[in-house]
């Protein structure tokens, strides 16, 4: 929390995240799964892996699990046949279903780790989420704002609603934050006119339903951001991948003064990286921000079969171990 605030720190706090296939679907085996990567590699906070299909689970995604852990799942049977039917959807319970199930292993993590390890939970933005509930994914979704935006408008609202009450469950469950993502609002995929219709309004929502809460991350995901539509969020941290067409960690803080999350690599990167190359970047990170309103963590989630041995060594680098 001393590093979020810009406070002097012993040492930059760091952690990594990544799915593990076979160990998400259900409460008992993404808590386990959970803890194990904790006792592993002793990261300073955790964002528990929720399988990404979850959300959109509430109104009957159906899936089939591979036995592999880096295997993804099989989406068997999708919400609605097609986009224009996402303005049919209503809000759904979130303290029934798959939710309810993320519900319980978060609340559970936050009492086995105590209260000194901070836990947040994954949120997806709404527009996220009716990509994956929807016959063409994103394309389709677009297609839809664009020819009929009232459709998804409903749709949307719908989705939101949910959200900003699973928010509101999660503070109840002791959670530190919300980990809001989206992987939609980039250059490639809306203009900014589109982000305001479509995106700010919903972030706001339920990122409002987290706003008691101290460790509240915005993550942008993918290349060619929306940075400027973000920068005034209310979150205490920012995430984005530091790639070609995105802003440096010094960019970000200075834009928005807040702490900023990243600066190691992801998928499908880091899983082919030697320890030495993983370690320059770290160090290279550590250097750029000068110890202050950083958290060191990956652009995004990491490989799910990435060698344990990288990420031990970006433990020791940080600890001055190495």
């Amino acid at each position: 929390m001393a590093a979020i605030r810009g406070e002097p720190v012993d040492r930059v706090p760091f952690s990594f995240w990544l799915h593990n296939f076979a160990r998400e679907d259900s409460a008992k085996a993404l808590v386990e799964e959970t803890l194990r990567l904790y006792r592993t590699f002793d990261w300073d906070f955790l964002k528990p892996q929720s399988r990404y299909q979850c959300f959109a689970e509430m109104w009957g995604l159906e899936y089939r699990q591979p036995p592999d852990r880096a295997e993804w799942p099989v989406i068997t049977k999708l919400p609605v046949r097609s986009a224009a039917e996402l303005a049919t959807l209503s809000p759904a319970d979130p303290s029934k279903g798959a939710l309810a199930e993320q519900l319980e292993a978060m609340a559970a993590i936050r009492a086995a780790v105590g209260p000194e390890v901070p836990v947040v939970a994954t949120v997806f933005a709404p527009l996220m989420v009716a990509q994956f509930m929807v016959p063409g994914g994103i394309e389709a979704v677009l297609k839809l704002a664009r020819e009929e935006p009232a459709k998804l408008d409903r749709g949307l609202d719908a989705i939101a609603a949910t959200q900003e009450a699973f928010t509101k469950l999660l503070v109840a469950r002791g959670v530190d934050g919300i980990f809001y993502a989206t992987n939609v609002a980039t250059r490639s995929l809306l203009i900014p006119g589109e982000f305001r219709r479509f995106q700010a309004p919903h972030d706001r929502r339920i990122l409002s339903a987290a706003g008691s809460l101290p460790f509240n991350i915005v993550h942008m995901c993918g290349g060619g951001i929306l940075f400027e539509e973000f920068a005034d969020y209310p979150v205490s941290v920012f995430s984005w991948a530091t790639t070609t067409g995105n802003p440096s960690l010094t960019e970000v803080h200075r834009r928005t003064g807040k702490a900023v999350l990243g600066g190691l690599p992801a998928k499908p990167e880091i899983k082919s990286m030697t320890a030495q190359a993983l370690v320059e970047r770290t160090r290279k990170s550590l250097a750029e921000m000068g110890g202050r309103h950083h958290l060191l963590g990956p652009d995004c989630s990491i490989n799910p079969d990435t060698p344990e041995e990288l990420l031990h060594a970006v433990g020791a680098t940080v600890r001055g171990t190495a």
